[in-house]
């Protein structure tokens, strides 16, 4: 098996069976910095100077410039879909795909995480098996609709897969994506916690990260208040691909909503941003009706920002950590648009 048995089994060594109470890519060598543009900066204000950007040792860079982009100077875009053109895949594969057929992912993955759950109770259906219309259904029929049914119920695993040096461009923007991790998901219906047989068979394609660098918010306080950010462009880019996202009203300024989808009191000084998704799950279903959802969203302190691509399968998985004893899954969180309970890290590509 691709992950490492021994790993597999320690995590469902440590969950106990209970209720739920508990536009195209292209891999690529990483790129040097996109050439910068001479600043444009009104007559009122000075460049602003270099800043130190916090972060992790691998993505961190002593002094990081960020350089004025004027609105006009911003790339144009194509107009977009009119409606919602949910991405197929990633990189040449498609979801759904078996993880033994991805032969340039590392043998081990960057994290496993597992859960259990009943699984989501579906709302009773009056159906009647000989009923047509103006038919009547009789006493056993109704009794037989409110049976409870389950569904996404059992163990649910996702492993993340983390290329080095891979990565991917935005072709109108040169916007740089990186790094991009793969996710597989794995679901069995079943109490003991025992890896089945055919694990390879059902660990499956089931979504992306793809995380990138924004302006942080000392950097942005140093900028005129109309410069084009690289989250304001990735936001485009999407929307010229996928189409405009669930509650998008393209305005002067738009409200605050941090990565955990959470609101916080910010200075006059300071940009705000928004998290978006598109097609989302409806409020109180498993998982997305399309066959996959994105939600773009940001950091604004750090500037670290993620796009997440997630199937159905990924959709049940952040359920089942939500509902089988992890209360307050970043990843639930900012999939349903909750705070979670803790602090996020859907947008660092180090094990958690």
């Amino acid at each position: 098996m691709h992950i490492r048995m021994t790993a597999l089994f320690i995590v469902l060594a440590c969950l106990v069976p209970h209720g739920d109470a508990s536009a195209q890519v292209r891999p690529e060598q990483r790129p040097l910095p996109l050439p910068k543009r001479t600043p444009k900066v009104p007559a009122s204000q000075t460049t602003p100077p270099q800043t130190q950007v916090q972060g992790d040792s691998s993505t961190v860079e002593d002094e990081a410039e960020v350089v004025y982009l004027a609105p006009e100077d911003a790339p144009d875009m194509p107009a977009p879909p009119r409606r919602f053109k949910a991405p197929g895949g990633f990189a040449g594969h498609a979801w759904g795909e078996p993880r033994a057929r991805f032969d340039k992912l590392p043998q081990q993955p960057l994290q496993v995480r597992a859960s259990w759950t009943r699984g989501m109770e579906r709302q009773p259906e009056l159906y009647c098996m000989q009923g047509v219309i103006g038919g009547t259904c009789s006493l056993r029929d109704v009794l037989n609709s409110m049976a409870n049914r389950l569904e996404g119920g059992g163990f649910h695993v996702l492993s993340e897969y983390k290329v080095e040096q891979q990565g991917f461009r935005f072709g109108n923007s040169d916007v740089l994506l990186f790094p991009v991790i793969y996710q597989f998901c794995a679901n069995w219906d079943a109490t003991r916690r025992e890896v089945p047989e055919n694990f390879d068979a059902i660990n499956r394609f089931c979504g992306m990260r793809l995380l990138f660098e924004s302006e942080s918010r000392v950097q942005l306080r140093g900028l005129p208040r109309d410069h084009v950010t690289q989250y304001e462009l990735v936001l485009a880019e999407l929307i010229a691909e996928y189409g405009k996202p669930a509650g998008f009203l393209k305005r002067g300024q738009v409200a605050i909503e941090a990565v955990d989808g959470t609101s916080e009191p910010q200075l006059e000084e300071d940009r705000k941003f928004s998290t978006w998704r598109w097609c989302p799950a409806a409020d109180r279903a498993l998982a997305t009706r399309c066959d996959a959802s994105i939600v773009l969203s940001l950091e604004p302190e750090s500037g670290r920002g993620v796009v997440l691509f997630s199937t159905p399968a990924l959709w049940a998985y952040a359920y089942a950590r939500e509902n089988g004893g992890f209360k307050g899954d970043p990843l639930f969180a900012v999939m349903h648009a909750r705070p979670p309970a803790r602090r996020h890290r859907i947008n660092d590509h180090s094990p958690q």
